[in-house]
C-alpha cells in the first residue's frame, strides 16, 4: 500500500472514530438504506459473493431484499464500530443483550473460555461488553497494511481488548498465556484465510474451517464456546451456545471444529442478513486440507479474525 493512501486510510478511520458517535440515528438509517439499494442495484463481484453466500446459508435463494438487508447489516457495523470508542460503558451495556451466558461465566470464573465467533453482528461491540462486564478480552487480528492494522489494533485496545497479530510465531502460546492471566480469548473463527483448517460440514456443504479456537481450549483446559452476534432494534443480542467438551487427536480438533460450524450454521440460518461474509466461503475445497499446525504458531490460529471490516 503507497505512503499515501496509507495516510488517507488511517485519516477516514480517525476522522470516523472522532465523529461517528455523534451522528443522528436518522442520518444513520439514510446511509444503510441508501447504501444498501444502490449495492444492490450495482450488483458487483462482492455483493454476488454474498448472495451466494446467503443463498447457501438461508438454504433458499437470496431475495433482492435479503441482499439489501444483509449489505444494511453491514453498513451498520460499520457505523457502530466508528460510533464505539464515543459510547459510554452504560450506552455499551445497554446495547447488548445475551442468550445462554451463565455456562459461559461459570466457565471463564473456573477454567477459563474460549469464544469462537462468527462474522456477524458487531463483533467489536462484543468485545467492548465483555470487557465492562468484568471479562478482558484477548483477540487476533489479520495482519495487514501498517495503517490498517495499527489503527484498528489501537482502536480495540481502547476498548480494553489485547490484540495479538496472526502472523506473530507465538500466538498460540500467548492465547494461553492471556487464559491463564485470566482473560477471555475471543476469536472469530469462521473464515479459513490461510487453507490451514480442518474439514467441517456447514449443514450440507463441506468447509474449512480454523482449528484455532479448539486447539486453544484443548491445550489450556478452557472451554471453547461458540457464540453468534445478531442486530436487533435496540441494539445487538449475542446468543452463546453449550461448551464444547475437548476430544484427543486430530479427530478431536474436528470433531470440535464440526461443533462450532454446526452451532454457527444454525443461527446464522435463523438470521442470515447479519452474517456479513463478501468473501468466497462455501467455493468446492479439498476434501483433506493440509494438517493444521499444531506447535505454537500462527498457522494454527488460522483465520482468527479479522483486522478490517472491508470486503
Amino acid at each position: 500500500m503507497s505512503s499515501l493512501r496509507e495516510a488517507l486510510v488511517r485519516t477516514v478511520y480517525q476522522v470516523g472514530w472522532r465523529v461517528g458517535s455523534r451522528v443522528p440515528a436518522p442520518v444513520q438509517r439514510v446511509i444503510m438504506n441508501a447504501g444498501a439499494r444502490l449495492a444492490t442495484w450495482q450488483n458487483g463481484p462482492h455483493l454476488r459473493q454474498l448472495r451466494h453466500n446467503l443463498t447457501v446459508a438461508a438454504g433458499a435463494p437470496a431475495t433482492d431484499a435479503l441482499v439489501r438487508d444483509a449489505v444494511s447489516s453491514y453498513l451498520r457495523n460499520l457505523i457502530e464500530m466508528l460510533a464505539l470508542p464515543g459510547w459510554g460503558p452504560a450506552e455499551i451495556r445497554r446495547r447488548v443483550t445475551t442468550s445462554a451466558e451463565q455456562p459461559l461465566r461459570t466457565a471463564y470464573q473456573t477454567q477459563g473460555a474460549v469464544v469462537a465467533l462468527p462474522h456477524s453482528g458487531n463483533w467489536d461491540l462484543a468485545g467492548a461488553w465483555a470487557c465492562l462486564t468484568g471479562m478482558p478480552v484477548t483477540t487476533v487480528a489479520e495482519r495487514l497494511a501498517d495503517s490498517e492494522f495499527n489503527a484498528f489494533t489501537n482502536f480495540r485496545r481502547r476498548l480494553g481488548m489485547e490484540v495479538l497479530a496472526n502472523t506473530d510465531p507465538a500466538v498460540i502460546a500467548k492465547l494461553g498465556s492471556a487464559i491463564n492471566d485470566g482473560r477471555l480469548v475471543c476469536l472469530v473463527a469462521d473464515r479459513d484465510l490461510t487453507g490451514s483448517g480442518v474439514p467441517v460440514r456447514w449443514g450440507d456443504t463441506m468447509i474449512t474451517m480454523p482449528a484455532g479456537p479448539a486447539m486453544v481450549a484443548r491445550r489450556t483446559g478452557a472451554a471453547l464456546v461458540p457464540a453468534v452476534c445478531q442486530f436487533t432494534t435496540a441494539g445487538m443480542k449475542i446468543i452463546f451456545g453449550p461448551p464444547v467438551q475437548p476430544r484427543p487427536g486430530r479427530t478431536g480438533l474436528v470433531e470440535m471444529t464440526q461443533q462450532v460450524a454446526d452451532f454457527f450454521a444454525a443461527r446464522i440460518a435463523e438470521r442470515p442478513a447479519d452474517w456479513h461474509m463478501m468473501q468466497p466461503f462455501f467455493e468446492r475445497r479439498r476434501v483433506e486440507p493440509r494438517k493444521p499446525h499444531t506447535h505454537d504458531g500462527a498457522r494454527g490460529v488460522a483465520s482468527t479474525g479479522e483486522g478490517t471490516v472491508a470486503p
